[in-house]
């Protein structure tokens, strides 16, 4: 991963992101004797995290994992959607060292952050409260501060919630606090129109109306102003675009 910093884990091995495989195993020993009790007492702690490292790195795939963990969601420098997607594998059972932070990737419904939620976290011996403020966003993160690694002789890390946005069925967000949803309608409906129900997230039933021939082709939106989700400053309250499918029965079509 050229251009990038050298990701915690590696540096925790005295290595950079390109180490080989051989590279990591012979540091991950070093390490080891360097950090034994009988010559470095009271390092448990530094040894565990260690374990950890080789866990992760001495495995192509979990290797590969964590690295688009730390370059999609831990350091930003893509904000490339499906990768990002891909990224959030790495932290199960949801906590990965990062100086001596603890971050854990919190999956959270639509429905959720739409309404708000306070929750458990628990991670390692640390059990916290996080309030899920009404419109947070995919991605943010909320902080507590000293609740991480606590490491003799080092400054306390922090525990570092990261929100994942998990789809409600039949919803994706947009960007801001725009949501969209997909609708399939028999070419009859399309062309007559007539009364559809969709499920909010909310929780709420919309009723909409079709006028004959308001949906002109595949792919039409209708927007339903205002009726997205609030944004977390609770300033602004984005759209509902309802995307329309238009179904064939007697050919088994959808376009």
């Amino acid at each position: 991963l050229p251009g990038t910093q050298t990701f915690y884990l590696y540096r925790l091995l005295g290595l950079t992101n390109d180490a080989t495989k051989t590279a990591i195993t012979e540091a991950y020993k070093r390490t080891l004797v360097k950090h034994h009790p009988d010559n470095y007492p009271g390092a448990s702690d530094i040894i565990k995290l260690t374990q950890h490292a080789f866990e992760v790195l001495g495995n192509t795939e979990t290797r590969r994992i964590y690295d688009m963990f730390c370059k999609y969601i831990l350091y930003n420098s893509d904000t490339t959607v499906a990768p990002k997607r891909q990224a959030y594998v790495y932290p199960k059972p949801q906590w990965v060292v990062q100086k001596n932070d603890i971050v854990y990737v919190m999956d959270v419904s639509l429905r959720n952050l739409y309404h708000g939620k306070k929750t458990t976290v628990v991670t390692r011996d640390i059990s916290v409260e996080v309030d899920l403020v009404k419109g947070m966003a995919d991605g943010q993160r909320v902080t507590f501060a000293g609740k991480g690694l606590n490491i003799p002789g080092q400054t306390p890390g922090d525990l570092i919630v990261i929100i994942n946005r998990v789809d409600y069925p039949f919803y994706k967000q947009l960007s801001a606090g725009d949501l969209q949803c997909e609708v399939e309608v028999d070419h009859k409906m399309a062309q007559s129109g007539g009364d559809i129900c969709i499920r909010h997230p909310s929780g709420n039933i919309i009723n909409l109306e079709l006028l004959p021939g308001e949906i002109p082709s595949p792919g039409y939106q209708k927007v339903l102003s205002k009726m997205g989700q609030m944004s977390s400053d609770k300033t602004n309250t984005g759209d509902l675009f309802v995307k329309f499918t238009i179904y064939f029965p007697h050919a088994n079509v959808t376009i």
